[in-house]
Formats: C-alpha cells, structure tokens, sequence
C-alpha cells in the first residue's frame, strides 16, 4: 500500500509546500498531491518509501504553525 494519507494541515498549506517538504527530506512520490480542507493524498513508488515517509513526518514536521499526521491511506470501505 503505497499511498498516503496526510492529515492535519493548516488551510493555508498547498500543494507545493507539500512537495518542498518531501523535496526536503528527500522521500519520492508519484503523481501530484489530491489536497482537500485540512488533509491531502500522495502516492509514493513503494511500501518502503512509505514507510519512510510516515517515520519522517507523522508528528515530526510542522507546516504553516501545524504538525503534520502522515499514515498510510484506507479505503472507506475497509474503515
């Protein structure tokens, strides 16, 4: 399960900060970043990558005056 789920972001964070912030820390993805209110979507190239991701940022990186939540996304149907 590569993509992933990133939730508590300030309304002002947008798509390119997000991209910075995976730039900085030099985690991939593919595709653009799906932003929604307060959350966003991004697929990274693998499992290991994701993981990667989620030890990096989840409760670690702070965006527009917010740290960040970072965990692998769940269908609504397997919730």
């Amino acid at each position: 399960m590569n993509k992933l789920y990133i939730g508590n972001l300030n309304d002002n964070v947008t798509a390119e900060d997000l991209a910075k912030t995976f730039d900085d820390y030099k985690i991939p993805y593919t595709g653009q970043f799906l932003m929604k209110t307060g959350y966003a979507f991004v697929d990274c190239p693998d499992d290991q990558w994701a993981m990667k991701a989620i030890e990096a940022f989840s409760g670690k990186v702070e965006l527009h005056g917010k740290r960040i939540e970072v965990e692998h996304s769940v269908p609504k149907k397997q919730r």
